[in-house]
């Protein structure tokens, strides 16, 4: 494990510091933005769901959970749902899960804005709401306070940009062998969550101070299911960013979903046969 960590480690020294994690709100930001050089705000190159070199996730990154008594979507009718805010990610998620299965929010269900994750959950488990999309830790919590899991959006085809990691162009054109030695240390990085889960649990007790073995366990099985192995970019995640932003800001219709991404250096390391000799597909 050790030199794993040494070669993930010489990968990616020289380029963590202009490779920089982004998510929805860096996508619209760097649509105002012109200069190349300006740090995170020129397009997608990387990511975990997106202007961006690559992606972990990019699919809504939810579990849709209900009370005890609900064992379907259809039995949402006329319930109040839950979400953080109103226009956020998780209010994005629910209306298009509703709406793939046929309800339509406002109208056959009440959708309510609740506040942060944890208070989503608390609203869940003493029933002012019969469901909410929720991700780890407090899914988790939820789950275990006896509630349901009906739906799980990595299955469901909802896209939506989550994260990613992003550059400038120009240090994707002036220093590219730098940019993929970066995307290979995270690759490895990804693989070794996937294949070592004890010591994966061991660092995300240290960084992100969780102790409790179930919510460790929680939060991996999240990890496992909204990571993808293989980063590429969809397109259709970031069009739907463009057009949740293009009913509040018309010039939002003038860009198109490729300027902000570029999938080569991922496709590069397909081609080269690194993800295989990860994975072996």
């Amino acid at each position: 494990m050790r030199r794993l960590f040494t070669s993930m480690r010489a990968d990616c020294s020289t380029s963590a510091n202009r490779i920089s994690p982004f998510g929805r709100n860096d996508i619209i930001a760097s649509w105002w933005c012109y200069d190349e050089d300006h740090y995170c705000r020129n397009g997608i190159v990387a990511g975990i769901a997106a202007g961006c070199v690559c992606r972990a996730a990019d699919v809504a990154g939810f579990y849709i959970m209900t009370r005890p008594e609900i064992t379907n979507v259809q039995e949402l009718r006329g319930k109040r749902i839950g979400v953080t805010r109103l226009g956020s990610s998780s209010d994005f998620a629910i209306r298009e899960y509703l709406q793939k299965h046929k309800l339509n929010p406002g109208r056959d269900v009440s959708i309510v804005q609740i506040g942060g994750m944890p208070e989503l959950a608390a609203a869940l488990n003493n029933g002012s709401i019969s469901a909410a999309p929720l991700s780890a830790p407090s899914s988790y919590i939820a789950e275990q306070r006896g509630n349901r899991v009906i739906g799980n959006l990595a299955n469901e085809g909802i896209y939506f940009v989550i994260a990613g990691l992003t550059t400038t162009r120009r240090y994707l054109r002036e220093q590219r062998g730098e940019a993929k030695a970066f995307l290979r240390a995270f690759g490895r990085a990804t693989h070794f969550m996937f294949q070592q889960k004890d010591e994966a649990k061991k660092l995300l007790t240290k960084y992100a101070k969780i102790d409790d073995p179930g919510m460790l366990e929680g939060s991996m099985k999240y990890a496992y299911d909204f990571t993808e192995k293989i980063p590429l970019v969809k397109r259709e995640g970031v069009q739907v960013v463009l057009d949740q932003e293009a009913a509040k800001n018309p010039q939002a219709k003038d860009f198109t979903a490729e300027r902000f991404y570029d999938n080569s250096l991922v496709q590069e390391l397909i081609n080269e046969g690194f993800y295989k000799s990860l994975w072996g597909k």
